[in-house]
């Protein structure tokens, strides 16, 4: 190893101008740790090219093969089990909580118009894909050959049967054109072990028996409700409930109508098939809202009934008559798998659209399959576009071939490693790190231009070229490194957000990060040892530019000439303390405008105005009250039931109470229709009284409800077990509600909960759960997540820089640089109405992760330099020409990189983009302007050591 030279600079006047211009480069003190490191990388380079570019090949292998996308909601969801593990039973009760919707608008109540609805609800319940996962679920183990998975209700309409008369009549037509379905089998075979149970509720005596004589029914007056074996027949026609659907119970079981059973859709309901239960001539009928089809005129006289009926409009029908709703109820599979499903749905869509017949598709997984559309057009648009700016920048700052393999090398192979490590370990890819390919050139670039920036100004002065590379080595490891730690810190900091999403994201990033240093210690030597002769751009020694007297001007900032360093702020020093209080204003401004940040979620608004998916949730909010379904999952206390009278009661002022919620953004009501048992029991009880509408309510008597709920049951089976669980202990309720702002929600949330406590008390046990829910209950936790992550980033950070720089004043003067950019950004956030979501929350962990990097070179050279001349405007002015140039390069590709974002079609990306670009522009401004001035302010000349 070569002795260095240790010799200060001449001693110069504290009062006297600052020597040295900012483009002498001095000698800097090499690690020897490094300095072996890269004598053996050199000396073992084809060796560990190949190792590198082996590895390289694996990594692209599980990306081709095993990478997967997820945007659905669950994928954002809390990672907090115990909300999991609610959904999870609710979905082995009930099914799957998330449907795809199709609107149609047009002139619904026509003959054209149906037929078109009629084709089209054919063809989508005649899916036939080949999917791997189907059937599988997300927190559900896929169930062996030959056996069943978790419970899966079946459908509760669709088919058209008839439970036998009281009489034990044979069925109709209809009842013998379902019952040959394997699931219809199976679940009159199963009667007597499935609801059979409506004989025992409390002291009510025994069931009605259906051999036995007339009870009577209940007339106006109340009294019991009429005994099965009385009087009217129960029969099913087969249609759902409203707003539930009509189809197969699986891929086994056949269709409905006219339509043939596909393997992917369980059910669909439209106005074609929505349940109409009706009770004239003495028979319970459970039927088809058009069963039989009427004529044009029996369509129009029908079309005021219809939209007067709240069972219909919202879940069927639009508020205006002109859009029909159609809900399609697919099996569980993969994000992946949905997303095939999604496209098939619009591809059969696009077939039948035609003028008065216009289609959209929506809802929860349609929104999940577009954000993953739109997320891989993003990811090909910005890793296209940063690779370009990446290779213009280079080309700018080097201008040779040598200066652009190297660092384009490392930043490409740290976004392989890193999606490939995310494949190997099942990490899907979501919304948020979408970001990560951009994120990594960015950042993996940096550590580059650092170490060839060092390299390319020692070729300069006349090194060879293995001497060049071992030096930049050897002197920017060590600060290269720790930045690389504090990104890392940054990043890691999101495990302790409460969104599984963002966990995954940081640590995928922390890994990129650690990758991209990995390269550039390694990959980058081995490129440059090729490079015999290129001196990448360099002028040769001695040479002056731009950059060099922009620097030397910043260096000057807060340099106040006849002030000593060190000494006191005020007259003697009036560009330092101009330069202090500016950065003081500009804290204080920042922080006092963060309170004014706001949170604002809306998956809705990331999405491209005019894009069909938004315009489908946009007109299916207006017109059908809501896109999105929170779920009660209500079980009765121990020695009851469902059919407690008191319960339904209780249910029926919680669903009025729900209904009646409004929203304080927009002062408009949030629920647009609700779903549950209740409905079943009305319709049933005014169905027996001769389709009077004063009946529309609860029956009097437990006994009543027992008898009106084992009417139903005979009626339609089906349709009941999507409501509730075979021993009647459990029962669910579906909230249709409008997507609008997350954090409406919580003051929704907070509603529901009075309810439960008001109406329900201590009857029964209510949860409400769904994925949507879920993400309800973590957006209002956005905050805390965004202050708990930077604070462990910050004291983390301030602790490595202690550390670093092994001087406790020097760490702490280090964080003062790095937090006001942060503080700043935040500050004009709240400014401008930027809101806090969950792209924009990421900004503040990340970008001090980023802003320290700069810091760190400036310090650390500061601190080496100063040791050895003891001079405050020596140490200066030899870390300017040092660092100045690699931090304004790196800075310069950063910006530009993040800019990147901007031309993202989601626009929540776009911000983020934008945000990062003025926070990485904002660090770099007061690390040159206002660092200096702390380090002027804080020490003093000394003798050399």
């Amino acid at each position: 190893m070569k002795p260095q030279d240790t010799t200060p600079p001449p001693e110069s006047d504290p009062g006297a101008a600052p020597p040295a211009p900012a483009h002498v480069v001095p000698k800097e003190t090499e690690n020897p740790f490094f300095r072996r490191w890269a004598e053996v990388v050199l000396r073992l380079r084809w060796l560990l090219l190949a190792l590198t570019l082996a590895v390289t090949g694996l990594f692209v292998w599980q990306v081709a093969t095993k990478l997967k996308l997820d945007n659905s909601v669950e994928a954002f969801a809390s990672s907090n089990s115990n909300a999991r593990e609610l959904l999870e039973q609710f979905r082995d009760e009930f099914g799957k909580d998330s449907f795809f919707l199709i609107m149609a608008k047009g002139d619904v109540f026509t003959p054209g118009y149906l037929k078109r609805l009629r084709a089209l609800q054919d063809e989508i319940a005649a899916i036939d894909m080949d999917l791997p996962t189907l059937g599988q679920r997300r927190a559900r183990p896929r169930p062996a050959a030959g056996s069943s998975a978790a419970p899966t209700p079946p459908p509760p309409s669709g088919h058209d049967a008839q439970a036998p008369t009281a009489a034990g009549g044979a069925a109709g037509p209809a009842t013998q054109a379902a019952a040959t379905t394997p699931t219809e089998g199976a679940a009159a075979a199963a009667d007597d072990d499935g609801f059979g149970d409506f004989d025992d509720f409390g002291d009510e005596g025994t069931s009605p028996d259906p051999g036995q004589g007339d009870e009577g029914a209940a007339g106006p007056g109340g009294g019991e409700a009429p005994r099965p074996d009385s009087g009217p027949t129960a029969r099913a026609a087969g249609a759902g409930p409203p707003g539930s659907s009509a189809g197969r119970a699986g891929p086994a079981a056949g269709g409905w109508g006219n339509e043939a059973g596909g393997s992917i859709v369980d059910e669909v309901t439209s106005v074609l098939n929505v349940r109409k239960t009706s009770g004239k001539g003495g028979t319970l009928r459970v039927g088809k809202l058009l069963d039989p089809m009427p004529d044009a005129a029996g369509l129009a006289a029908l079309k005021p009934a219809v939209l007067r009926d709240s069972r219909y409009v919202g879940q069927v029908i639009g508020r205006s008559g002109q859009h029909a709703v159609m809900t399609i109820r697919t099996q569980f599979m993969s994000e992946d798998d949905s997303a095939k499903v999604y496209f098939r749905i619009m591809a059969i869509c696009d077939k039948h659209r035609a003028e008065g017949f216009e289609l959209g598709v929506a809802g929860p997984p349609a929104l999940g399959a577009a954000l993953n559309a739109l997320m891989m057009q993003d990811l090909k648009r910005t890793g296209v576009i940063a690779i370009l700016a990446m290779l213009l920048a280079l080309v700018f700052l080097f201008r040779h071939p040598m200066g652009m393999i190297g660092p384009l090398g490392v930043v490409v192979q740290a976004g392989v490693w890193t999606f490939g490590a995310m494949a190997a370990a099942g990490v899907h890819v979501t919304m948020l790190s979408n970001i990560l390919p951009a994120f990594l050139f960015c950042v993996g670039i940096g550590d580059s231009v650092h170490l060839q920036s060092v390299y390319r100004d020692a070729r300069r002065t006349g090194r060879g070229n293995r001497d060049a590379i071992v030096y930049a080595v050897s002197t920017t490891a060590v600060p290269v490194l720790f930045t690389t730690l504090t990104t890392m810190v940054g990043l890691l900091s999101f495990r302790f957000a409460s969104v599984s999403a963002i966990s995954d994201m940081g640590t995928a990033g922390a890994w990129g990060v650690g990758v991209a240093l990995l390269h550039s210690l390694v990959f980058l030597p081995i490129v440059l040892s090729f490079n015999t002769k290129s001196l990448l751009g360099a002028r040769g020694a001695g040479g002056t530019d731009g950059l060099d007297r922009w620097l030397d001007r910043a260096r000057l900032f807060s340099f106040d000439e006849g002030a000593a360093a060190g000494s006191p702020l005020g007259r003697t020093s009036p560009r330092r303390t101009r330069a202090l209080a500016l950065a003081a204003t500009l804290f204080v401004i920042g922080g006092v405008l963060t309170t004014w940040l706001q949170v604002f979620h809306h998956p809705i608004t990331w999405i491209p105005e005019g894009s069909p998916v938004r315009t489908a949730f946009e007109t299916l909010d207006a017109e059908a009250g809501g896109t999105a379904n929170v779920q009660l999952l209500i079980e009765a206390k121990e020695g009851r039931s469902i059919k407690d009278l008191k319960l339904l009661r209780g249910m029926e002022q919680l669903d009025t109470h729900i209904r009646g919620y409004v929203n304080a953004q927009d002062g408009e009501k949030l629920v647009g229709n609700t779903i549950s048992l209740l409905d079943v029991i009305k319709e049933t009880n005014q169905a027996l009284h001769d389709d009077d509408p004063a009946y529309y309510k609860l029956p009097d008597t437990d006994r009543g409800v027992s008898d009106l709920l084992f009417m139903f049951e005979n009626a339609g089976p089906e349709q009941l077990r999507r409501l509730a669980t075979n021993d009647l202990r459990k029962t669910q309720m579906t909230i249709r509600v409008r997507w609008v702002d997350a954090t409406s929600y919580g003051a929704f949330t907070e509603h529901i909960q009075a309810g439960i406590d008001r109406f329900i008390g201590d009857r029964a046990v209510v949860k409400p759960t769904g994925a949507i829910y879920s993400l309800f209950s973590v957006i209002a936790n956005l905050i805390a997540d965004l202050m708990r992550s930077f604070l462990v980033a910050f004291v983390a950070i301030t602790v490595m820089m202690v550390l670093m720089l092994r001087n406790l004043k020097l760490g702490l003067i280090a964080m003062v640089p790095n937090l006001l950019p942060i503080v700043a950004i935040m500050g004009g956030m709240g400014l401008t109405g930027v809101p806090i979501d969950m792209s924009t929350l990421l900004i503040a962990s990340i970008a001090i992760g980023i802003a320290v990097d700069d810091t760190i070179h400036f310090l650390h050279h500061f601190q080496a330099h100063f040791r050895l001349n003891g001079k405050v405007e020596d140490a200066l002015a030899y870390t300017f020409a040092h660092s100045g140039r690699a931090m304004v390069s790196t800075s310069v590709i950063l910006c530009g990189g993040f800019c990147v974002y901007m031309t993202a079609g989601m626009y929540n990306i776009g911000r983020f983009g934008a945000l990062v670009a003025a926070t990485v522009v904002l660090a770099l401004v007061i690390d040159l302007l206002f660092a200096p001035a702390l380090v002027r302010t804080f020490y003093k000349d000394r003798p050399t050591r």
